[in-house]
């Protein structure tokens, strides 16, 4: 059977998981308290990181990878080994960043949601934010009660170029697939990093979130609670 939907985007933070506002704040009080001693600099390398992530989200870095781009562009900032900084971070997400779960809430009924979309035979891509390595995707998977799901594709910034909300970003992810981007739902909460530049590409949209879209969005995304993509792929996979 056919659909006009082959491969459905998700989103984590806000999506398939609760994320706490004060997730950021600590994060970066992390990199201050724990990885900067342990390269040796003071207490402001969070401003470091900030300025490097804004600059890596603003552009597409291709060819470079995000995490070579990441790591090249820290080090003209501070310094720093781009090795020995890597190696901290490494040792950060395995041993500290498991700690902040309780900054995290699963959404009931996620794993089983994901189960029966895969029932329907659709390609399923994590297409959450690449600004972290996959060891803490992986683990704000497991904080979202969804460790192990075989996503056919999670972004990370070890393997792409672009980052949201850049329209290269998704469209990456549709070329890695080989499956036109008409032919994707992308699900998200954020209007400006999830929705927006899906749609410049030619994306099928869903929007989870709260609040109002803007004028030009309203009669161009699909809007509804998670739970409601399930049935609306369900139809589409049964009238193919």
């Amino acid at each position: 059977m056919k659909s006009t939907i082959l491969a459905l985007g998700l989103d984590l933070d806000g999506t398939l998981l609760r994320l706490s506002n004060q997730f950021i704040p600590t994060y970066l009080a992390d990199v201050d308290r724990w990885i900067a001693p342990r390269l040796g600099i003071a207490e402001t390398l969070s401003q470091d990181v900030m300025a490097t992530t804004r600059w890596i989200v603003s552009q597409n870095h291709e060819p470079s990878l995000l995490a070579d781009a990441f790591y090249e562009h820290l080090q003209a900032r501070t310094g720093l080994d781009p090795e020995a900084v890597q190696t901290v971070f490494e040792e950060y997400y395995r041993d500290q960043f498991p700690k902040l779960q309780y900054l995290g809430r699963p959404i009931p009924g996620m794993m089983g949601f994901l189960a029966h979309i895969r029932e329907l035979g659709l390609k399923i891509a994590l297409l959450t934010s690449p600004l972290f390595p996959r060891v803490a995707i992986e683990e704000r998977l497991r904080w979202a009660g969804l460790e192990g799901f075989p996503f056919d594709w999670i972004s990370c910034f070890e393997i792409v170029h672009a980052s949201k909300p850049h329209p290269a970003y998704y469209q990456e992810a549709a070329t890695g697939f080989n499956i036109n981007p008409r032919h994707w739902l992308m699900v998200g909460n954020d209007p400006e990093e999830d929705i927006r530049p899906a749609l410049a590409v030619g994306m099928q949209t869903w929007w989870v979130g709260e609040g109002e879209l803007a004028p030009d969005l309203l009669h161009r995304v699909l809007t509804g609670p998670i739970y409601d993509v399930l049935p609306y792929l369900a139809g589409l996979v049964n009238a193919g």
